[in-house]
Formats: C-alpha cells, structure tokens, sequence
C-alpha cells in the first residue's frame, strides 16, 4: 500500500509539473500587449497645503474687503493673496513615498494584472532598478526597458482632501528617449495590439516598426506632449485604429470651443475608433458608423483620480484582446454588414473601460479578473 501510495503521489507530482509547465507555455505562446510608454517615478506627498491656502486667502479678503470695501480692484486683490501666500510658513508638514508611475507604467499594471501577456517598452535613468524588480513581479515582461545615464524623471503629487496636483518634469522626460537605443523590430514578433502612451515624437519611430508587424494600433494623445493640430498632423500621418483623447485635451489641441461631435469631424482622421473622455461628465466612443455616449456611474468614496485615464485605456484593451483575434478580424468590423457587431464591441470594452476606472479610483489597486467581474457585477446589481 505504501509503494502504491507513493507511486500515486510521485504521478500526481509529475501531472501537477506538467500541468504548470504547459501553462507556462501557453502563456508564452499567446499574443501581447506591447505598451510604449512612460515609466518614471512619482513622489507622493499627502499635505492639507491646499486647505492652507484657501483659509488664509479667504480670511485675508475678507478682512480687507471688511475695512476697505471701497478700495477692492484686481491690483489689489492680487496684491493680497501675493502677500497672503508669502505669509504661509515655509514648511508645510505632510507624509510622502515613492512609487512607480507613468502611463506607460499604469496601464501595463493593470493589463498584466487581468492576466494578459503584457511587454512594456521605456526608457529609464539611473537609480531605477527597482521599479523594473518590481515590474518582474507582476509579470510583466521588462527585457525591453533600456535604461540611460540621466536622471530619472519624478512628478510630484500633491494630494489632498480638496483636490491632486500632478507637478512634472517635461525637460528630464524629454530625455528618456531611443534616441541610443539600438532596437530589434522582433520585439514585435509576438504582439497582438501595440498601444502608445502618451504618443509623442519620442516614440513615434518605435511604434511605426511596430506597426508594420499588421497589429492594432492604439495611441493615447495628451495636450502634454501634442499640443497643435500641426503636431499632430506630424505625429499621426497614417491612420490608427484607437485613439484615446480627454475632451478637454482634444479642445486645447484644436484650440477652441467645440462639442464633441464638432471636435470629432476634425480629429476622425487620426484613427478608425476615437474615444473621448470627460471625467465626471462620462465619455463617448465614435467610429464612422457609430456614436455612442457613456454616463458616469455614480460611486460615494473617490480615493485618488490619478491614474484614471491610463485604468480606462487597459480595461477596455484588455477586452478587445479576449474579443478580437487579430488586426484583420478587427478590421472587418467596420463593413457594412457589421455594424451591429461593431456596436456590441464597443459596447463591451467601454463597460470595461468605466469600471476598470472606477476600480482603480476606488481601490488604488490593479483588479485581477476575478475582482474586476466582482466588482461589475455588485454595480450592475446595485443599478
């Protein structure tokens, strides 16, 4: 018995090695999402600095519009609160760390996490290991992050109850670039989407390698790298296939007031599905055939909106991978006869979209599969 036992065990043993070592391989085997993007890091600070100054300016105008409220005009006003700001103490107490950040970094995070092969393609200075130890552990595939001898770039954010200020470093982002970087277009041999983000001029020859492997293509634009129409025309001379924009970004970049139908005449021809998003306002998907507008779901505790944007962009990615098979079943949605399929993938990846969002707003966490579908489900009961 205990040689039949053992035997028994030693079998179970080699299924249970076998088993892990074809998932393994599967894994390997299955297509990527390559991200060319950002990975820098971010100094949180956590300060009720903004309160400060709300209740000193406050305090301050009212006093002087109490004792001299015939002398009030934008001089002066704007004297005050120079004055009222230089009068703040210096040192402002508060509790800091240091994380990963970046768009790049954000969405790679979150693909990776609802179990996507996920390759993410940067540029880092010095002192920065650690991020990419850390990038290992959630298994993202990091062979592809050069690093250079500069400075890495830090933003700074200040988060308060009030509101998040992201302060950054354009001149040190800058300089992470391929500029000396020598790269194999085999990095692209296994991809199945390849997305950009933020696009800008420092990854626009990367990702035209890239695009010539016949991928999906999907680019991020921020008012932050582009912020003309002329830089864009420049940028994006071939069509894409997805293209992420805020409104707001989008109105800077066209450089006046429009609506969204309005700014989408003149941006659809950057990319076959352009989707815009307006924060609490929702956001809106359009293709040639199609328009589709999302209402925000109503959620009662927001923990930090940073990261928002990069959440939406991998939810609905990261459903369009399980959706479509490869760049030409993608492009066969846009036929005719397939509008309606067209519509039920849209639909579908943009559900992902908003609640991948509001995960990460709520939680500060990348949801895995299981949580994320949880988490739909609690929402999609509760209205």
């Amino acid at each position: 018995m205990r040689e039949s036992a053992r035997g028994f065990k030693s079998l179970h043993l080699r299924y249970l090695a076998n088993h892990y070592q074809k998932a393994l391989n599967d894994f390997s085997m299955r297509k990527e999402i390559v991200i060319i993007g950002e990975l820098h890091q971010d100094l949180y600070y956590e300060s009720n600095f903004y309160q400060i100054i709300i209740e000193k300016l406050t305090s301050d105008l009212a006093n002087f519009i109490k004792y001299n409220p015939d002398d009030l005009n934008s001089k002066v006003i704007k004297k005050v609160i120079t004055n009222g700001i230089e009068n703040i103490s210096k040192k402002i107490e508060g509790s800091s760390y240091l994380k990963r950040g970046g768009n790049g970094n954000n969405t790679a995070e979150i693909i990776s996490a609802l179990g996507i092969p996920t390759r993410l393609i940067s540029v880092i200075g010095r002192r920065s290991n650690w991020m990419i130890e850390e990038l290992n552990k959630l298994s993202i595939i990091t062979e592809n992050i050069y690093q250079i001898d500069e400075l890495t770039p830090v933003s700074t954010i200040i988060k308060s109850q009030i509101t998040t200020k992201i302060y950054i470093a354009p001149n040190l982002k800058q300089k992470m670039n391929f500029n000396q970087i020598e790269i194999n277009e085999s990095i692209f041999d296994n991809a199945k989407i390849l997305f950009s983000t933020p696009f800008s001029e420092k990854y626009s020859n990367l990702f035209t390698i890239g695009s010539r492997k016949d991928l999906i293509t999907v680019v991020t634009v921020e008012f932050q790298a582009i912020q003309t129409l002329t830089t864009l025309d420049e940028l994006i001379q071939e069509k894409k296939d997805i293209l992420f924009i805020n409104f707001d970004d989008a109105i800077k970049i066209l450089g006046k007031a429009l609506k969204v139908e309005q700014a989408d005449a003149l941006l659809k021809k950057y990319a076959q599905i352009r989707i815009y998003t307006e924060g609490k306002r929702g956001s809106h998907l359009l293709t040639n055939e199609i328009h589709l507008e999302f209402s925000v779901i109503e959620i009662d505790h927001i923990v930090d909106l940073t990261g928002a944007g990069d959440a939406f962009a991998a939810g609905f990615l990261s459903q369009l991978y399980h959706l479509i098979g490869n760049k030409e079943e993608f492009d066969r949605l846009f036929l005719p006869e397939n509008v309606q399929v067209l519509k039920k993938t849209s639909l579908d990846c943009m559900k992902y979209a908003t609640f991948s969002s509001l995960y990460k707003i709520t939680r500060q966490e990348a949801p895995n599969k299981q949580k994320l579908g949880e988490f739909i489900r609690s929402h999609e009961k509760d209205h």
